[in-house]
């Protein structure tokens, strides 16, 4: 039996022991290779399809790259790639881990092409806006205008989970303006994926089971 120690499990060091060390990281090798021109943002955003808000996010460390847009850089990003491999061969690594073969490794890389080009957004569909950008500010075409925010996933969950909630949610919990949150939540509209029921008064918002109208 192992001795009682605690509850707390022993802190993670290094880039990947907080959220602000690990924006910090990504946006300090983006800047490195790239450097920080609106030249720069551009090419992220030809190499990961994220939003020129979000690109510019990992610049300026306010925010890091989520799994996906993570997992395209470690592909299109030299550097970024390096960084990972760095992770994986450190010492905390699991240096027991089971060799990995090359039908594996082919395996693995032509399941992540068919994810890419059956999650692909169709180039004949242009949006105006992001829901994460400023309207005055935006691009025209957006280059992945199906893919929503943090918040946004925040509040989908919410709506999914039966939750009563509004705009002031998110302005209390993600600390921006109403206005901000307010768009957040007509983007989600604008995709279909809620729709609000009942009065202005006591209705709510709820997840469209089938297409909304």
């Amino acid at each position: 039996m192992l001795p009682k120690k605690g509850r707390r499990l022993p802190v993670w060091e290094g880039v990947l022991s907080g959220r602000d060390a690990y924006t910090q990281t990504i946006a300090e090798l983006l800047r490195r290779e790239h450097g920080d021109s609106h030249r720069a943002v551009k090419q992220l955003m030809r190499q990961t399809h994220a939003s020129e808000r979000a690109v510019k996010h990992w610049l300026s460390g306010q925010h890091g790259p989520d799994t996906v847009f993570f997992l395209r850089l470690a592909v299109s990003s030299p550097i970024i790639r390096v960084f990972l491999l760095g992770l994986i061969e450190k010492p905390a690594a699991n240096s027991s881990a089971d060799h990995v073969d090359r039908n594996s490794l082919s395996a693995a890389r032509a399941a992540y092409v068919a994810g890419e080009n059956t999650t692909a957004v169709p180039r004949r569909r242009q949006w105006h806006n992001d829901p994460m950008d400023d309207p005055d500010r935006d691009t025209i075409d957006d280059p992945e205008p199906a893919e929503l925010n943090e918040r946004q996933r925040w509040f989908l969950a919410r709506v999914e989970a039966g939750d009563r909630c509004s705009a002031n949610e998110i302005v209390s919990v993600w600390q921006v303006s109403l206005k901000s949150a307010r768009r957040d939540i007509a983007g989600l509209k604008a995709q279909r994926l809620i729709q609000y029921v009942g009065s202005r008064r006591r209705g709510r918002y709820k997840r469209c089971v089938r297409q909304c109208r």
